[in-house]
């Protein structure tokens, strides 16, 4: 069956937030063949489909909250020339991706960045740009330069430290932020 395209999250399915399931979902009664398996804040449902977060339902029917739920991310570090409407999509309508500590979205020329999933060293070689980000990150930390480098090199895509690749929707720019347990 069909999945939804989502613009900040291309394929959820390789990045691990969508796994294979012959269930239906709670919300719309569908069986899609996908459910989604990120995180969500809110109430919790066993087997969420895809076409529930890229329509809104999810967020709609899972939250409590009177005021703007953010569902699958959470509103860290939002330059201020974003949209509220791309916010509003990314934290509502797009499926988070599951971190050692709590995801945030990466955004850049004024809006979303694309998710393209977890990256240790080997694969982050091949984006210099999103290297270069981490080790600002880790400078601006106040880690020390060889330590530095020591935290990058040993980046694992499955293990720890790891880092979450993105690519701008404009520039093409690939940013990245990192993690560790």
């Amino acid at each position: 069956m069909t999945q939804p395209l989502f613009r900040y999250h291309p394929d959820p399915v390789a990045t691990g937030s969508a796994v294979s399931t012959d269930e239906a979902c709670v919300l719309c009664g569908v069986e899609r063949g996908w459910r989604y398996v990120g995180p969500i804040y809110g109430r919790q449902a066993d087997v969420l489909c895809l076409h529930c977060i890229a329509s809104g339902e999810a967020a709609r029917a899972l939250t409590g909250y009177a005021e703007f739920p953010c569902m699958f991310t959470d509103t860290v570090d939002v330059p201020s020339e974003v949209p509220f409407a791309v916010v509003e999509e990314v934290t509502q309508r797009t499926p988070g991706f599951h971190s050692w500590q709590q995801p945030y979205w990466l955004y850049h020329c004024g809006d979303g960045a694309a998710f393209l999933g977890a990256a240790g060293y080997v694969e982050l070689r091949a984006y210099p740009d999103a290297l270069e980000m981490i080790g600002e990150d880790l400078h601006r930390l106040g880690w020390p330069a060889d330590q530095a480098d020591e935290i990058l090199r040993r980046m694992d895509r499955s293990g720890e430290p790891t880092a979450y690749l993105f690519r701008c929707l404009h520039c093409d720019a690939h940013l990245a932020s990192w993690d560790i347990g």
